[in-house]
């Protein structure tokens, strides 16, 4: 039976906009680590790979940073576990795992990896211990592979451990996408879904397009990533500041995936919590300034697409209601 064809964005969504400021934030993305076995020409870790900070995330770190999220008066929505690397790079990736699973601090855990790293133990342990695992798919065969992603991999291989993965999958869901560059033709479209389909529980050919400030590639369009015919719309508000955080492998907070220059950089988990991090001045001043207009004076922000190629929220029409909503949220904290 053919899988579900699905983009990996989840379509019952919540008005962001009404909930402006949130208490507890929807989303935390947590870096394992900062190190890739690829070399993808449309990625930060393939395209600038010596100007990245690269670190692999210690248990120590990962257990504050689940333990701080429990300071939340609600679950987080979703903790994704991806970043600038393979999470499957990172040699403790089961024990974080387990660690955050038995904490229960989010309502789903869900990770990213190019699945090549699979191995006969994460294959039984990773779907116990998370919701959904996406697996990215660069290519056809080996030579789509060495052309796109710079590695020539054991493609045959790849297919059998998605193979065992599906077969012990639990609960777990797993889906697999692959970007519309591998897959440019309709005879390429089918001898994709007729490869992967009845490995995976849903499936995506997504586009790849402009959302990194000072990346480049050949492989971009100028459409939205998710939708066939969607439109792309240019917006005066990053949702991303207002929804949740990304943690990078060495403890540093930033705004979101996008600032992997580490320019707002929010604080350290190490020595700040996660709930003082999300309440604190560093990120209530960059919302306000986005709030207040002022998202062309900010970097990485100024040059930032990622919003208007691929984000479904969209709250500037309300500028000027959550900007009001969040003064108050600031002036109380002052008390």
């Amino acid at each position: 039976m053919r899988a579900k064809e699905i983009p990996q964005v989840h379509q019952e969504r919540l008005a962001l906009w009404e909930h402006i400021p949130l208490v507890t934030p929807w989303v935390i993305y947590i870096e394992p680590s900062g190190y890739c076995n690829l070399k993808c020409q449309f990625c930060p870790c393939g395209i600038s790979r010596e100007k990245l900070k690269k670190d692999f995330m210690p248990f120590k770190i990962f257990k504050k940073i689940i333990d701080d999220l429990s300071g939340f008066p609600d679950k987080v929505k979703l903790l994704r576990i991806c970043g600038n690397g393979e999470p499957l790079m990172n040699k403790d990736i089961i024990p974080l795992l387990e660690y955050a699973q038995k904490k229960e601090v989010a309502e789903k855990i869900e990770m990213l990896t190019n699945g090549i790293l699979l191995t006969n133990e994460l294959i039984d342990r990773l779907p116990q211990n998370l919701n959904r695992i996406i697996v990215s798919i660069e290519g056809l065969g080996p030579e789509d592979y060495e052309r796109i992603c710079g590695v020539r991999i054991d493609f045959a291989s790849l297919l059998g451990k998605l193979d065992a993965l599906y077969a012990r999958r639990g609960n777990c869901k797993i889906h697999i996408k692959i970007h519309h560059k591998a897959v440019s033709s309709e005879k390429e479209k089918d001898i994709f879904f007729n490869l992967f389909s009845h490995r995976c529980n849903e499936i995506y050919v997504e586009k790849l397009v402009p959302m990194w400030p000072q990346l480049d590639s050949v492989h971009f369009t100028n459409e939205f990533r998710w939708l066939e015919a969607g439109a792309v719309h240019k917006r005066r508000v990053c949702v991303q500041i207002f929804k949740g955080m990304q943690v990078q492998a060495n403890g540093e907070v930033v705004p979101c995936c996008v600032d992997w220059d580490r320019i707002n950089v929010l604080g350290d988990v190490q020595s700040d919590s996660i709930p003082d991090i999300w309440n604190g001045a560093r990120l209530r001043h960059l919302q306000m300034e986005h709030l207040s207009g002022n998202k062309p004076k900010l970097k990485p922000c100024k040059d930032c697409t990622m919003n208007d190629y691929c984000e479904f929220d969209n709250i500037d029409l309300h500028m000027q209601e959550c900007k009001q909503r969040l003064r108050e949220k600031i002036n109380i904290e002052k008390i």
